[in-house]
């Protein structure tokens, strides 16, 4: 429609010849600033080298409907020496101050309009996200796409998310490998291969696509849509259930717990990786220097009677890698036993889990979540009111910019600059506590989920244990132990604080 009208735009004038056209397809010329965008830069390039006179566009916002810069680009182009129309608002010169404040106000309307439109088309998937309806777009593992009996307004029949249950059988057992025997993704989606289970579309499983299945809340029922400024979740969905509540949210726990940069900070005992078949690897710190203990094998030789050299590796052992690695300052002991070590803290365990039978767990829970709700989360929603209300109020201060630009502003240019500056610096203190305490809710989440997992092994922790993989083993150890030292001297082992707590109290009691 635009390219017919401007050629016959063209035709109508005496003396204009169609020297190139430039067309730009997929481009949102408000999203997308002009730096990036090839084909006007392209049409730039041409009017530096003189390649043509006028500039034809259907609409002036066919340029673009950036206020911060449109405007300075139809500017520079008529100070070249070129001509710009558009078939519908004619010429635009700029040969007066009202010139280029007609031109600035242009852009700036049209800016307004798009922000409006994506507002509008915003506010639409969030209330079809809130009602959950299928937004359309790839189709999630797991789940096939049926008609829901319903059409949107051009008469298209609007989809709904039904369980495929074959394809749920895996994503079940994806969640149960990441929960109860801590792999990550790439071993996820190797023993996937390795069991030769079929993806939907690629011919093997890759760890981007297992991350993708195990971040994912719509399979605890839950849609999702987010941009840049926004994410809303919907009500739980009991037709699309694939995961637990339970089993999603300590995946997502242990995930982030495992974090390297979380990992770091947070001091974690929940081991980074569930590989190898030493048990402590994770919670053991040398008693000297506190440095992580990670392991090491010993490997000895000999000659055979023809003469060949022979390597046989034995004695599994722990290793202090501050020691190794010369990092820190360690007069004690290298390496210690794997097995004397083992040995001693299970036999303490058992001893510690004797006592954890008596702990009602599910009354423990609870009063965490009465806690959290009762004050962390009262905090978080009016640190969130106090951040939409300063939002709110830059939104009214960023409007008068261009009122003052036209002189009908009753604001001082220096005094509304000082103003949304100190808008934006509430916003961000704001947000940098919002942070805090989300993180604080984060770790009492992780707490819960733990205590859920460790509530389901209590009763029969013993025959679970003896009876599990090396690495849901060392699962369970870590939802009781914060940390291990280890020196020649000694073999201390220090109970996570809840487990310290729970323990104290049903000795007083």
């Amino acid at each position: 429609m635009q390219q017919r009208a401007c050629r016959g735009y063209i035709d109508r004038q005496d003396n204009w010849t169609l020297v190139k056209e430039y067309i730009e397809r997929g481009v949102s010329g408000f999203k997308v600033s002009m730096a990036n965008r090839d084909v006007i830069q392209q049409a730039k390039d041409d009017a530096e080298k003189g390649l043509f006179d006028v500039l034809l566009v259907f609409m002036f916002d066919r340029l673009g409907r950036r206020e911060d810069e449109t405007p300075f680009v139809l500017e520079s182009l008529v100070k070249q020496g070129i001509e710009v129309w558009s078939v519908i608002e004619g010429q635009q010169k700029i040969e007066h101050d009202s010139d280029k404040l007609m031109n600035y106000l242009r852009f700036w309307q049209s800016s307004g309009e798009s922000r409006k439109t994506s507002e509008r088309v915003n506010e639409k998937h969030i209330q079809m996200v809130e009602d959950g309806i299928f937004r359309g777009g790839g189709i999630p593992y797991g789940y096939s796409a049926v008609k829901s009996g319903k059409k949107n307004k051009q008469g298209k029949p609007l989809l709904m998310l039904e369980v495929n249950e074959e394809e749920a059988e895996v994503v079940k057992e994806i969640y149960r490998l990441a929960y109860e025997e801590g792999y990550g993704q790439l071993r996820i989606a190797k023993l996937l291969n390795e069991k030769s289970i079929p993806t939907r579309k690629a011919k093997k499983w890759g760890a981007a696509t297992v991350n993708v299945i195990l971040k994912n809340p719509i399979y605890k029922g839950v849609m999702r849509y987010r941009n840049k400024s926004v994410e809303v979740y919907s009500n739980r969905i009991d037709s699309i259930v694939i995961i637990s509540d339970e089993v999603w949210n300590a995946v997502q726990a242990s995930r982030e717990k495992k974090n390297p940069k979380n990992y770091a900070n947070n001091n974690s005992s929940l081991p980074m990786s569930t590989k190898g078949s030493l048990l402590l690897i994770g919670m053991a710190r040398c008693g000297c220097c506190n440095s992580r203990l990670t392991s090491t094998t010993f490997v000895n030789k000999y000659k055979n009677s023809s003469g060949e050299v022979v390597k046989y590796s034995h004695n599994k052992s722990y290793r202090c890698s501050g020691k190794l690695q010369g990092k820190t300052i360690c007069t004690g002991q290298g390496t210690f036993s794997a097995n004397k070590v083992e040995v001693f803290v299970l036999k303490q365990i058992k001893n510690y889990i004797k006592d954890l039978h008596m702990i009602n767990f599910t009354k423990e829970i609870s009063a965490i979540k009465n806690k959290s709700a009762n004050t962390d989360e009262k905090i978080l929603k009016v640190l969130q009111n106090k951040i939409e209300n300063e939002y709110s109020e830059l939104s009214v201060l960023n409007a008068e910019v261009p009122k003052l630009i036209m002189g009908k502003s009753s604001f001082k240019p220096n005094l509304l600059s000082q103003l949304i500056e100190q808008k934006e610096k509430n916003i961000a203190e704001l947000q940098d506590q919002t942070s805090k305490i989300e993180t604080l809710i984060n770790s009492k989440s992780i707490e819960i989920n733990e205590m859920n997992l460790l509530k389901e092994y209590i009763p029969q922790w013993n025959e679970v244990f003896e009876e599990a993989s090396p690495e849901k083993k060392k699962i369970m150890l870590s939802l009781i132990i914060d940390e291990i030292l280890v020196s020649k001297e000694m073999i201390r082992i220090d109970l996570k604080l809840h487990i310290k707590q729970f323990l104290l109290n049903s000795q007083l009691n």
